[in-house]
């Protein structure tokens, strides 16, 4: 099979689409092979594109402002990098870089308003979002934002325990992380994210000094 069709096959968004819809847009996903220590974006890059790691591994990589290397996250195959850039404006808050050889497969939102030109394709990829964000929107009313929350305490735990400093009110994480750096971790909206950040600091689990968070 080709792999240019393998990978846009495996997209999460194009799943609504038959076979024959699949095979007719497949040139929208792009296959490239990484070797070990090349990086696959920058921390500050536009974010014009979605990410499939087929096969191994990428660090999700932060700079502090005085050049400091913070690792986030490392990734492996059959993880989606980015896809927030799928519905906002945004430029890359981390650098990605490549930990051992990866073939990864990229989706640019230019290449993707080929679809616009079929309304029979854009009508069901719309439907598909759609769907999607209300069945999310109604699992974070119900359920689903004790999940955030945990979600970012344990992230925010994670980075304090590699890179934060002991204060007396907890482990501070050495950098400064937005709203939207931690929704881009967490694959959480902005919204999302504000809503579990204020009731975690709340609940006396995080407390942010200035720019920096503190995990207690």
């Amino acid at each position: 099979m080709n792999k240019k069709y393998t990978c846009m096959k495996e997209l999460d968004i194009f799943n609504i689409l038959t076979e024959t819809e699949k095979n007719s847009v497949y040139d929208l996903a792009k296959g490239c092979l990484l070797k070990k220590g090349d990086r696959l974006f920058n921390q500050g890059d536009e974010g014009d594109k979605v990410f499939l790691i087929q096969t191994g591994k990428i660090m999700i990589q932060k700079f502090t402002e005085d050049g400091a290397k913070i690792v986030i996250d490392i990734l492996k195959a059959g993880d989606l990098i980015c896809e927030n850039v799928i519905f906002e404006e945004i430029d890359y808050p981390f650098s990605g870089v490549a930990l051992e050889d990866s073939y990864i497969c990229a989706c640019s939102k230019k290449e993707m308003g080929v679809l616009i030109k079929d309304p029979i394709i854009l009508k069901k990829i719309f439907s598909s979002i759609t769907n999607k964000m209300m069945d999310y929107t109604e699992r974070i009313t119900n359920s689903g934002l004790k999940d955030v929350q945990n979600k970012i305490y344990n992230t925010l735990k994670l980075i304090a325990g590699r890179h934060g400093r002991k204060t007396a009110d907890g482990l501070e994480i050495d950098c400064y992380l937005s709203h939207e750096d931690i929704g881009f971790l967490v694959n959480a909206s902005r919204v999302t994210v504000t809503r579990s950040i204020n009731a975690l600091i709340q609940m006396g689990k995080l407390e942010k000094s200035k720019r920096h968070y503190i995990v207690r």
